[in-house]
């Protein structure tokens, strides 16, 4: 498959998922600036991942023989083969379907694991550093910080 086409056909891939968490996410109470409810994550996140999907389609269209990597803002961002895909989509549909059955605990560095997979070059040890560091800084923003009321494990507040 042609590079246009694999650029493509991951846009349209991260549409198809951003819609469905997006219009979800609408169904939660947003709160307020200083007390967000469970649906403003969700929906950012949603609004973020159509968004990447949208450039990439575009970008896609746009693109000629010489291909460059995306480059925003003094960042390049390299194309994804389909392993990086389906892994990370993987890792997003667990923690969606995880995060209120098994808690903040289980969910995020579960999805962290998956998501590591997408990269050849990230060890496991380094994975497992990342999903604890991430897992202590999810609970310390959302639920520390922000009040959210997220299970840690398996239902438990």
């Amino acid at each position: 498959m042609k590079q246009i086409d694999t650029d493509f056909a991951s846009g349209i891939v991260f549409l198809a998922i951003s819609a469905p968490f997006g219009i979800l996410a609408a169904g939660y109470g947003f709160g307020t600036p200083l007390r967000l409810g469970a649906g403003v994550f969700p929906l950012a996140a949603a609004i973020l991942l159509a968004l990447v999907g949208a450039s990439l389609i575009v970008q896609s269209l746009r693109a000629s023989r010489d291909r460059h990597p995306l480059a925003v803002g003094g960042l390049t961002f390299h194309r994804s083969d389909a392993r990086s895909l389906v892994f990370i989509a993987l890792a997003l549909v667990f923690a969606a379907l995880t995060l209120h059955r098994l808690g903040l605990g289980i969910a995020v560095p579960g999805a962290v694991l998956i998501a590591s997979l997408a990269s050849r070059e990230l060890r496991p040890l380094q994975a497992l550093i990342l999903a604890a560091a991430l897992t202590a800084f999810t609970y310390t923003i959302f639920v520390a910080g922000l009040g959210v009321r997220l299970p840690l494990i398996l239902g438990v507040l």
